[in-house]
């Protein structure tokens, strides 16, 4: 009898110290409790490094963006040459054969008429920043047509025919200068538009610079959420292991009569409500892998595991920080942008409340041959000074005229009014990013400081209860709360990388913290399509 009470003490004693230890240690892998545990399945490792070079590489929407960009280095390539020469060569061919037939009185007559006219025009038309344009022209002409008049004559009562024939050659060489004086005039208002189309470029570049930023920390973040996923799996595995664990104490202590039933049903109930937990967490765990996969444009049956790098512990400085947002911030950058292209407009539109005042000069030389076939010279000069000066006094053409201006002014205005909001907004965004960031990586000592506590009051309470000095409910209390605990630690690394994200986007420095070279275009696909357009440009058939 002595020794079965022996033998009984010292299993009540073994029993905490297993279950200590069975709350520390991970609990082992099982077939049933994760999605890629398939014995046939092949598990690719996958970094955060990964996920931006295979994000940059398959996503869709970075092929659109470059796709995007074509178009946009055209709209840019179409304003440069607002001051190249325009070439255009146009030339007409007219071939024409008539048979005619007139029949009066039982006679008839026949005949035929021809026409052959051929031109062929060269025009050069050269646009200077003053606002002067500069054309040339050489026209080319030929023409070889010949007509029959059938007639009657009643006098003879016979039918009459008559034939004409013109044809000549003329060449025509020109040249046309035309300069504003007033309203067109200058440089800056003639190089508006190509500033104004450099200014886009530079806001298409920084939006694409944006999209790429945005799309990797949709990605990270597309991680993040499948490493969250990993570790509650995890962690809901070791609290189904702990709860199976005291259900076979509290059955091993219920058989030796030093447990009532109605305890052993309270902890197979939080057993139940483990394996439903960990059920969650596995549908959770396939969804955010289905998710990242489909960022990746990779195979969604793919099986993978996050290779999670320890994150470092950084403490922006708001100064240094605004000082980079300034130079880099789209948003910002975007309201200077405003502004001096509120100025132009401005500008443009003081120019155009202005009279039209132009001077022109010409000249013109032709040489030709006539239907006689005499050879003839053309010479022409002119000069003059053309003005347009309408007077506005009152009415629908005064009040367009008046809107104008009144736009232009308060388009200015309002420019400068958001750039000072802008700045305002700014400041505001990285002092709360900033300070974030901060608070994020102390939640983090927090969250482990807590989990360490919750993880020693269980082992103590462990300890009491196979003292029997507390009850089975406490016992499975602090088991959730050790469940929260660590589930809050994953989630408050988490949110501190995340506001790490948050911060490089806004101060437009995510490409150069993941060290990836920023490509404005793709001339590979630039290339590509301008080879695949060019025949059509240049075939007109």
């Amino acid at each position: 009898m002595r020794l079965s009470r022996a033998v009984l003490l010292l299993c009540l004693l073994a029993v905490p110290a297993l279950f200590s230890a069975a709350s520390a240690q991970e609990v082992p892998d099982k077939p049933a409790a994760g999605p890629a545990a398939g014995a046939d399945a092949k598990t690719v490792r996958m970094s955060m490094g990964d996920v931006v070079s295979l994000t940059l590489r398959n996503n869709l929407s970075v092929r659109t963006s470059y796709l995007d960009r074509v178009m946009e280095k055209f709209d840019l390539e179409q304003a440069d040459v607002k001051f190249e020469p325009t070439v255009n060569i146009d030339g007409t061919v007219n071939l024409e054969a008539v048979n005619r037939n007139r029949r009066v009185s039982g006679h008839a007559k026949s005949g035929t008429e021809s026409t052959q006219e051929a031109t062929l025009n060269t025009t050069v038309e050269q646009n200077i920043p003053t606002g002067a344009t500069l054309t040339f022209g050489w026209e080319n002409t030929y023409a070889n047509d010949a007509s029959t008049d059938l007639g009657y004559s009643s006098a003879t009562g016979r039918m009459t025919r008559s034939n004409t024939r013109s044809d000549g050659v003329a060449s025509t060489l020109s040249a046309e200068l035309s300069q504003p004086l007033l309203k067109g005039a200058g440089i800056d208002y003639n190089t508006a538009s190509v500033r104004i189309a450099h200014i886009q470029e530079e806001r298409n570049v920084l939006n694409l610079r944006d999209t790429l930023s945005a799309l990797i920390n949709e990605g990270v973040n597309y991680f993040f959420t499948f490493v969250q996923a990993k570790e509650n799996l995890d962690i809901q595995r070791q609290a189904l292991d702990r709860s199976r664990r005291l259900l076979e104490i509290n059955r091993f202590k219920m058989s030796l009569g030093r447990m009532s039933r109605s305890d052993v049903t309270q902890a197979e109930a939080d057993e139940a409500s483990q394996e439903l937990s960990l059920e969650q967490a596995i549908n959770y765990y396939d969804e955010a892998r289905r998710n990242l996969l489909n960022h990746l444009d990779m195979d969604p049956d793919l099986q993978i595991e996050p290779a999670m790098e320890g994150y470092r512990e950084l403490h922006p400085e708001m100064d240094e920080c605004l000082a980079v947002a300034r130079r880099r911030n789209q948003t910002y950058l975007d309201k200077i942008f405003d502004v001096d292209v509120a100025e132009i407009n401005y500008m443009m539109a003081e120019n155009e409340r202005q009279w039209d005042v132009s001077v022109k000069a010409g000249a013109g030389r032709t040489n030709g041959k006539d239907n006689p076939g005499r050879a003839y010279t053309d010479t022409e000069t002119h000069v003059g000074v053309t003005l347009d000066a309408p007077v506005n006094l009152w009415g629908a053409d005064y009040m367009d005229r008046k809107q104008a201006l009144l736009s232009a002014a308060t388009g200015r205005r309002k420019a400068k009014v958001a750039l000072q909001k802008a700045e305002t907004d700014l400041q505001t965004n990285v002092a709360n990013t900033v300070r974030n960031v901060n608070m994020r990586l102390k939640f983090i000592g927090l969250a482990k400081r807590n989990t360490e506590l919750q993880k020693e009051q269980l082992d103590n309470e462990n300890a009491k209860l196979m003292a029997g000095r507390t009850t089975n409910f406490q016992v499975v209390t602090y088991q959730g709360q050790l469940v929260s605990a660590q589930q809050a630690e994953v989630a408050s690394i988490i949110s501190y990388l995340q506001a790490l994200l948050e911060l490089d986007q806004l101060l437009g420095t995510t490409m150069k913290t993941w060290k990836v070279e920023f490509r404005p275009d793709d001339t590979r696909l630039e290339k590509e399509l301008n080879d695949e357009v060019r025949p059509l440009v240049w075939s007109w058939w």
